[in-house]
């Protein structure tokens, strides 16, 4: 079978977690005996074309750098979807179109038709998730209305886990039956082994770590607004956090604002031996999120044998059940620091949580997900479109 992925991000471009699915799902398809071909954004220095881990790789150039400012973001993905679309109805003898999220929608809407294959679309990730249900401005309901037309058009809807099924179903009106959960994955021994750490990485305890994007949705705020409590039961506490984002600026002036700067250190983005290096080096992994449809920094801190306190939301949730750590209740700041406490002062339980959660990682395997993917293929074939949908619904969505 070749199978024909479109996304924004992959290596050695990475904003989230699409950068590090996409690559791992294309290779473990190469491995099982697909065709792989990928079709994605050029970063500066990266070749046009290249093969790796038995994946084709095409790449386009996009209109500069992401700009993370709206509404400009709208106007740079159309420009790189359109790119993307060109460049992938130039593949030859493809037999499935893989579309992730909506940035790359009109392509794989586009593509799937010129050569005239099924579309499956993954949705990782809704715009009304991401704003508690609602389309607050015009952008939104604008990337709502793409979404829309992504799953419309898709053969075949994938989602990463039992709530963002049900986020789909509700958010685009489709059909359960359209839709598959196939959650994220890991394979442990593929990921650098520890290094000798550094002393920075030793200072503080305990250490506790937060990996992701710099958002609203992944609790940055929260996370910093926990840590005073945290700090009158461990005053040598240290917070480090692990990411680029949209609340980058903020989250400093945060930090600044109540005293954090000796507590709270933002390591920017990292390369993967250093992340490696950071969860070998944390004493607690949180991820405090509002919003998230899996959240695969639990499946790494798992594999690293870090135990977790996560936001009660979406995938994390499903992932981090009362076995395999603690949950918070989203935005709530003193909620989030009793979880650290009650993990910091329990530590055989707490080790206890950590080997459930690592030892239930063979069932996210890439291997199993590969197949499970390629089962969806099988049983795909291309239907026909509805019409296109061409306003956004009245709020809230969800």
């Amino acid at each position: 079978m070749h199978i024909l992925h479109l996304t924004w991000e992959y290596p050695p471009l990475v904003y989230g977690g699409i950068g590090r699915h996409v690559p791992a799902l294309a290779a473990a398809q190469a491995a099982r005996g697909d065709q792989v071909t990928v079709v994605t954004q050029r970063p500066p220095e990266a070749p046009a074309v290249e093969t790796a881990a038995g994946v084709e790789v095409l790449r386009v150039d996009p209109d500069g750098p992401f700009p993370y400012h709206l509404p400009s973001l709208l106007t740079w993905v159309g420009a790189l979807d359109a790119r993307i679309g060109q460049a992938a109805t130039d593949v030859r003898d493809v037999d499935i179109v893989h579309a992730h999220d909506w940035v790359v929608a009109r392509a794989g809407a586009s593509t799937a038709a010129a050569l005239d294959v099924p579309l499956v679309a993954t949705v990782h990730a809704t715009e009304a998730g991401r704003h508690s249900g609602w389309l607050p401005d015009i952008v939104s309901r604008s990337v709502h209305l793409v979404e829309q037309w992504l799953v419309d058009d898709a053969d075949a809807v994938i989602v990463c886990s039992a709530a963002m099924a049900d986020e789909v179903h509700r958010a685009h009106e489709t059909s359960p039956t359209k839709i598959t959960v196939i959650p994220n994955g890991i394979d442990p021994g593929e990921r650098p082994a520890p290094g000798p750490i550094g002393p920075r990485l030793l200072e503080g305890s305990p250490r506790i770590t937060f990996v992701g994007r710099l958002e609203w949705e992944k609790g940055v705020f929260t996370a910093v607004e926990a840590m005073p409590a945290v700090l009158v039961e461990h005053p040598g506490a240290r917070l480090r956090m692990v990411g680029t984002g949209g609340q980058g600026d903020a989250i400093a002036e945060a930090v600044t604002a109540a005293g954090l700067d000796g507590t709270v250190e933002l390591l920017g983005h990292v390369d993967e031996q250093t992340l490696a290096d950071v969860y070998a080096s944390s004493d607690l992994v949180i991820a405090p999120s509002s919003y998230e449809p899996f959240g695969i920094v639990a499946l790494e801190a798992a594999a690293a044998g870090v135990p977790l306190v996560v936001g009660d939301t979406g995938g994390l949730a499903e992932f981090v059940t009362d076995d395999r750590g603690r949950r918070s209740r989203p935005n709530d700041p003193a909620d989030l620091a009793t979880q650290i406490l009650a993990a910091l002062a329990d530590p055989v339980e707490t080790a206890r949580r950590r080997d459930t959660a690592a030892a239930a990682l063979p069932h996210y395997s890439w291997e199993r997900i590969a197949a499970r993917t390629d089962e969806v293929y099988s049983r795909t074939r291309r239907a026909v479109r509805p019409p296109r949908r061409l306003a956004a619904p009245p709020n809230p969505v969800l």
